[in-house]
């Protein structure tokens, strides 16, 4: 298993963690997560969390209305470049799985600081969202994976593109959900937040 891949699966692993630790501290205490991030630190985390959720909208639709479909547009030209395009989507992985992780790892660790622009009930349900496509995730990756392995097929393509989509989805919903919190909590003054 490539290096990257590793990787992105420790961000996913570390996020799930995160997560679920801090819904453990909510269920013992009934209070939210002690904020293990000072709140000069949570503000660019939030900003970054913003971005990054941005970001990821655009390459999920990008993959989903275009690069998923050459998959069907390949198949059509033989079983040798089907499995050559395959591979080759494979290789630029780590362009779109490592800014994934890293994104579902920024809103969990908001979990676990100061809501500054970002409201709590907002981080929550924004890192909740992320969980979910999270769990979609093996879906996509055992399409690929049968695709690779045993070649195109409508079945395996449909999984993918139903698993990506509820991934875009949850994604889409979390990065709009980000952007109306910034507009509308109000701006506090960086240098008082201590």
């Amino acid at each position: 298993m490539p290096l990257y891949f590793l990787i992105f699966l420790a961000m996913l692993a570390a996020s799930l963690l995160l997560y679920l630790g801090a819904v453990a501290a909510v269920a013992i205490t009934r209070r939210p997560p002690p904020s293990w991030i000072p709140k000069v630190a949570a503000s660019p985390l939030q900003a970054a969390g913003v971005a990054s959720l941005w970001s990821a909208v655009g390459v999920g639709w990008l993959l989903f209305f275009n690069v998923y479909r050459i998959h069907v547009d390949m198949s059509a030209f033989g079983e040798a470049a089907f499995q050559a395009f395959s591979r080759g989507y494979t290789r630029r992985l780590p362009i779109v799985v490592l800014p994934y992780g890293a994104m579902c790892l920024l809103w969990t660790l908001a979990l676990w600081s100061a809501p500054v622009r970002v409201s709590r009930r907002a981080v929550w349900g924004i890192a909740t969202l992320l969980i979910i496509s999270i769990a979609s995730t093996p879906w996509a990756a055992g399409a690929q994976d049968a695709m690779q392995e045993h070649g195109y097929s409508e079945e395996a393509y449909r999984q993918l593109q139903t698993s990506h989509l509820v991934r875009t989805l949850t994604v889409t919903i979390a990065a709009v959900w980000a952007l109306v919190e910034v507009w509308c909590v109000p701006k506090r003054d960086v240098s008082q937040l201590g």
